[in-house]
């Protein structure tokens, strides 16, 4: 099944450039084609340390957590951890304050919780192939999104593809109910474009791919009346 066009443009963005065969504990380089630009370690004053830069920065390898040091073909949909070697960190979803750029950090151990990525594009289970692997979607378990470019006031210029979608779509796409009437056109365009994603997921066989349930404020308990009792007068 093809990724309709737009959805293609804007989440397969990524090109992983091998240092030699695409396998774990391979360096590569990774490329963003929209950015037309290197993603790289460098220190930043706001956000996760991470720049962009045209020459070719070959600092990353995907490593496996049951058997960090062996090397073997990465496959799609191969739940993985992305390490850095200059900063020899492992990128990780990490929750930052509003102004503080994108749900990133930086984990020093390697554990289950480490492995978070995995590339989509291609049938799952299917190998990456020859190097260099074009038009991969870089797909994060613990947001479940795709890691994207785009333009933010602080921070590097990275997001989640379904940042700023509202909980009254995500509520469509659960209910299937897109062209619903009452909806805007805008709400129905956004709702149709998730929906073939999800499509497009089930018929490559993605797994962890089902979205973050829309966040809902906690209800606030109204605190009980506090009876006074007066103390008995001294006769």
């Amino acid at each position: 099944m093809p990724l309709p066009k737009p959805i293609k443009q804007a989440t397969a963005q990524w090109t992983l450039k091998f240092s030699g065969a695409s396998r774990t504990n391979v360096p590569f380089a990774l490329y963003n084609q929209h950015k037309k630009a290197h993603l790289y370690y460098k220190k930043r004053p706001i956000g996760v340390d991470l720049r962009w830069s045209k020459s070719v920065k070959t600092e990353w390898k995907f490593v496996k957590c049951d058997s960090p040091k062996t090397s073997s073909p990465i496959r799609y949909d191969q739940v993985l951890a992305l390490y850095n070697t200059s900063h020899k960190h492992y990128l990780v979803h990490q929750k930052r304050g509003l102004g503080h750029g994108i749900n990133l950090g930086w984990s020093k151990k390697l554990h289950t919780k480490t492995c978070q990525w995995a590339v989509h594009g291609d049938k799952a289970g299917k190998p990456l192939g020859p190097s260099p692997v074009k038009n991969v979607m870089l797909f994060n378990t613990v947001e479940r999104d795709y890691l994207v470019n785009k333009w933010r006031p602080a921070g590097v210029d990275l997001r989640w593809y379904r940042y700023g979608v509202s909980d009254q779509i995500w509520d469509l796409v659960k209910k299937g109910a897109c062209a619903a009437a009452v909806v805007s056109d805008k709400a129905k365009g956004a709702c149709a474009t998730l929906k073939a994603l999800e499509e497009f997921q089930k018929a490559m066989g993605y797994s962890h791919t089902v979205p973050k349930p829309p966040s809902t404020p906690k209800p606030t308990s109204t605190p009980k009346p506090t009876s006074t009792t007066r103390s008995p007068s001294k006769a």
